[in-house]
C-alpha cells in the first residue's frame, strides 16, 4: 500500500477512482470559471487596492485603498499580494481578479480529498470533494474576491499538516500547521482560529503518546504562528504613521486594536455599531437579530451551506465514535469539534455577521460527511449507524424542501423540493433497513445523492448565472420572505434605500463625468475624495486615478482629520469632493468626516454634472 494513502484492495487508487476525482474536479472547475467575468470588479473595495498596488509599492506592502496611501482595507494584505500577482501575468480586468479564488476553490476540493483519502475509503474522500465542491457558499466566494478563499484553503492546509505531525510524531509538521495558520491569519486574522479548537482536541486526544513530545510540537506550531502575524503586527504597528496608510477600520490607527476589536471581538458580541444599527432590523441576517441555535437555517442563511447541515452533524458524531482508534478516528474527531465550534459562533455571533461567512462551515461539514459514509461502509450491517445516518438523510431531505419551497420562483422551486424530499426520503429509507440484495444499496446511494444534490446544485446555477458585485455576495434566489436579506439586496440593486445601496454596492459614477475628471485631475495626488469606500473604490476604478476613501469602508474612521483634509485641500492635493447628500444618516455619527463634508459644502463652489454634486476644491468661496 503506498504510504499514507488508505486502500481496500488495491495498493493504488483505482482508474475508476481518478475519473471519478477528474470528474469532481471539472465539475468544480466548470462552476468557479464559467461565466466568471459577469462579475465585474467583484468587491470593488479590494479591487481598487489591488490597482493601488500596481500603482505604488507601498501600497501593495500595506494594501492601501488609494494609491495615495490614505488608508489600508480592513484586512490584512495577503490575498491582496496573490491577486496582484495574478493582474501583473492575466493583466488588470476581473479575470485577473478573480482567477486566483477560483483556482484556490478546485484546489481545496482536492485537498479535502487528500485528507480523506490518506485515511479512508474512495468512496469517502470523494463524497467529501464533491459535498464541498458544490456547497453554494463555497461556490459564491470562489467566483469572488473576498479573502475567503485562501483563508480556507490555508486552513485545510494546517488541518493536514496537523494530522500528519500526529501521525508521524513529527514537530516539523506542528511548525508547518502553525505557520500556515500565520499566513491565515494575514489573509483574514482571528477567523483562521477558529479551527484550532478541533486540533487541539486531536492533540490532547493524543496525549498517550508522549506528553513531551506534544508540548515541543504545540510550542513549535504556537512559535511558527506568532513569528507570522506578531510579526505583521508589529511591523505595522511599529512604522511611523506619516510612513504608512492609517489601518482601516480601526479607531486608533492600530492593526492591532483592528485585530482585537472591529476583526476580534466586535464581530462576535452583541454591541451595536453605526452601520449594523442603520439597517432595518427586519433583515435580521445583518442585525444580529435572528442570533439563535436555528439562525442559519432561517431566510438569510439557509441557500449558503445548511442544505447539507443534520445530515454532517449525525455523520460527524457516527464517524467520531465508530471509527475511533482507525486511521480516519483523528480526522473524524477534528471535523466533527471544527463543524461545531463554526456552528455555534455563527449561529450567536453579534450584528456584524455577512451570510458568507458560512463558509467556515463546509470543510468540516464536507470532511463528516465522507467520514460519516467511511464509517457505514465499515460496517454496513450496524443497525446504529444505518438508522442515525438515515436519520440525517431524511432531515437534509426536510430541510431541502422547505428551502426550495421558499423561493421566490412561481413553483419551479416547489417541484424541485418536492423531488428532494422524496428521493431523500427513499434513500433514508433504503439506508436505515438492511436490504435483502446489496443491488438495492445502490439504488439507495443514487436517490439519496440526486434528492440532496437537487437544491444546492440548484442553488449553484442561480449563483453563477448572474453578476455579484458589492460587499455583501448572496447565494442563490430571492426568497419569498419579505424580511430577508435577499429581498433586502433586491432592493439595493434598485437603489432603495439609496445611502444602504452606496454603503454595499457603491454609487456608479457617470462615464461623462468621469472621463472629463479623469483628464482634469492628473496634476493632484487624490483626484479626488468621497465616501464610502465602495464609491470611492467605483471612482477609482473608472477614474484610473486615485480617489480618497473618507472614513474608510463604512465612512467611520476617524481618517483624515479635518485639520488633516484641510491642509491637503489647501495644498493642492485632492482636487475634488464628490457628494453624496443621502448619505447623511452615516456622516451625523461621524466628527471627523461630517466636519471635512460640513467644511467643503461651506467653503467652495458646487457643481451638479449628471445629479452628482462636485465641490471644486480649486474654487473656494
Amino acid at each position: 500500500m503506498t504510504p499514507g494513502i488508505a486502500a481496500d484492495d488495491a495498493s493504488h487508487p483505482r482508474r475508476r477512482e481518478l475519473l471519478l476525482l477528474a470528474g469532481v474536479l471539472a465539475a468544480n472547475a466548470g462552476l468557479n470559471f464559467w461565466n466568471l467575468g459577469a462579475n465585474g470588479w467583484a468587491n470593488a473595495f479590494y479591487t481598487a487596492a489591488v490597482q493601488s498596488g500596481l500603482h505604488n509599492g507601498e501600497a501593495l506592502l500595506f494594501g492601501s485603498s488609494d494609491w495615495g496611501n490614505s488608508i489600508s482595507v480592513d484586512k490584512p494584505p495577503l490575498s491582496l499580494w496573490l491577486m496582484g500577482l495574478s493582474v501583473r501575468v492575466l493583466g488588470f480586468n476581473s479575470w485577473g481578479i478573480l482567477v486566483p479564488q477560483a483556482l484556490l476553490g478546485v484546489a481545496t476540493t482536492a485537498l479535502i480529498y487528500w485528507v480523506v483519502r490518506r485515511r479512508a475509503r474512495p468512496a469517502a474522500a470523494l463524497a467529501s470533494a464533491f459535498t464541498y465542491a458544490t456547497t453554494p457558499v463555497v461556490v459564491l466566494l470562489s467566483r469572488y474576491n473576498n479573502p475567503d478563499p485562501l483563508l480556507i484553503f490555508l486552513t485545510v492546509l494546517a488541518l493536514e499538516a496537523t494530522l500528519r505531525g500526529l501521525e508521524l510524531r513529527s514537530v516539523r509538521q506542528f511548525a508547518i500547521a502553525g505557520l500556515l495558520l500565520g499566513l491565515g491569519f494575514l489573509t483574514k486574522q482571528f477567523q483562521v482560529l477558529l479551527v484550532v479548537p478541533a486540533l487541539a482536541i486531536a492533540c490532547l486526544s493524543s496525549l498517550g503518546s508522549g506528553r513531551l513530545w506534544m508540548m515541543r510540537s504545540a510550542l513549535a506550531a504556537t512559535a511558527a504562528f506568532v513569528a507570522v502575524a506578531g510579526g505583521w503586527l508589529a511591523f505595522v504597528d511599529l512604522t511611523p504613521a506619516a510612513m504608512r496608510p492609517y489601518a482601516g477600520g480601526s479607531a486608533s490607527n492600530s492593526l492591532t486594536e483592528l485585530t482585537l476589536g472591529y476583526n476580534g471581538l466586535n464581530r462576535i458580541t452583541s454591541t451595536d455599531d453605526l452601520v449594523s444599527g442603520l439597517i432595518p432590523p427586519q433583515f435580521a441576517g445583518s442585525g444580529g437579530d435572528d442570533s439563535g441555535w436555528l439562525r442559519l437555517f432561517n431566510a438569510n442563511f439557509n441557500q449558503e451551506a445548511s442544505w447539507l447541515l443534520a445530515l454532517a452533524f449525525l455523520c460527524g458524531v457516527t464517524a467520531a465514535w465508530s471509527l475511533r482508534g482507525t486511521r480516519a478516528g483523528g480526522v473524524s474527531l477534528v471535523a466533527l469539534t471544527w463543524l461545531v465550534t463554526a456552528y455555534i459562533l455563527l449561529s450567536f455571533m453579534g450584528h456584524d455577521i455577512h451570510t458568507y461567512y458560512t463558509m467556515n462551515l463546509a470543510p468540516p461539514l464536507s470532511l463528516a460527511i465522507g467520514l460519516g459514509a467511511e464509517a457505514l461502509l465499515a460496517s454496513s450491517s450496524s443497525v446504529g449507524r444505518r438508522n442515525t445516518i438515515a436519520l440525517g438523510l431524511g432531515l437534509s431531505a426536510l430541510v431541502a424542501w422547505l428551502t426550495l419551497g421558499s423561493l421566490d420562483t412561481e413553483g419551479t422551486s416547489q417541484t424541485l423540493g418536492s423531488t428532494a424530499l422524496v428521493l431523500g426520503l427513499m434513500g433514508a429509507l433504503l439506508t436505515a433497513v438492511p436490504p435483502p440484495k446489496t443491488w438495492i444499496n445502490r439504488i439507495a446511494a443514487g436517490a439519496t445523492i440526486t434528492g440532496l444534490t437537487i437544491g444546492p446544485l440548484a442553488t449553484d446555477l442561480a449563483t453563477v448565472s448572474r453578476p455579484q458585485t458589492g460587499s455583501s455576495p448572496l447565494s442563490g434566489q430571492v426568497t419569498i420572505s419579505r424580511n430577508s436579506m435577499s429581498q433586502f439586496m433586491r432592493g439595493l440593486e434598485a437603489g432603495n434605500p439609496r445611502w444602504a445601496s452606496d454603503l454595499a454596492l457603491g454609487a456608479l459614477p457617470p462615464p461623462s463625468l468621469t472621463a472629463q475628471l479623469g483628464m482634469d485631475r492628473r496634476s493632484c495626488k487624490w483626484a479626488a475624495a468621497t465616501f464610502p469606500a465602495q464609491s470611492a473604490a467605483n471612482w477609482q476604478l473608472a477614474l484610473n486615478a486615485p480617489v480618497m476613501p473618507l472614513g474608510g469602508f463604512s465612512a467611520i474612521d476617524p481618517s483624515p482629520t479635518v485639520e488633516r483634509f484641510k491642509e491637503l485641500a489647501r495644498n493642492g492635493e485632492v482636487c475634488d469632493l464628490i457628494d453624496y447628500p443621502e448619505m447623511n444618516p452615516i456622516l451625523s455619527n461621524q466628527p471627523e468626516i461630517s466636519s471635512i463634508v460640513a467644511w467643503v459644502r461651506t467653503n467652495y463652489r458646487d457643481r451638479i454634472v449628471d445629479g452628482i454634486t462636485i465641490y471644486d476644491l480649486s474654487s473656494p468661496l
